[in-house]
């Protein structure tokens, strides 16, 4: 796969509600800098999805507005859309290695 369609994969896992497939997209090296302690691995990338699902109460669902690649980084402008119907927008940037995302970082925009 390509490092835009391991980050679809990875963005399509979050909207579906399917952390259990992060072990096919997330490197066993993983570190998600966005949160606090960084999340580790596909397990720590699986408890950061339950915590970011038990504080808004579900599932969120993401839309890709942009999405620039450049070898094995990607950068990604996404809309989040929480249960309750309200929006969060955000960039994060993915480091792909071996097939994998490496890592990753996050903020949020404001409006």
């Amino acid at each position: 796969m390509d490092a835009e369609t391991i980050v679809r994969g990875f963005y399509a896992c979050y909207s579906e509600g399917r952390p259990e497939d992060f072990d096919r997209y997330v490197s066993p090296d993983y570190l998600d800098c966005g949160h606090t302690p960084p999340g580790r691995g596909a397990e720590g990338a699986r408890d950061d999805y339950v915590q970011a699902v038990a504080k808004v109460g579900g599932i969120v669902t993401y839309t890709l507005d942009a999405i620039v690649t450049d070898e094995d980084v990607v950068a990604v402008v996404w809309t989040g859309t929480l249960p309750n119907g309200d929006h969060m927008r955000g960039l994060s940037t993915y480091r792909i290695a071996d097939g994998l995302i490496a890592s990753t970082r996050h903020t949020l925009l404001r409006r």
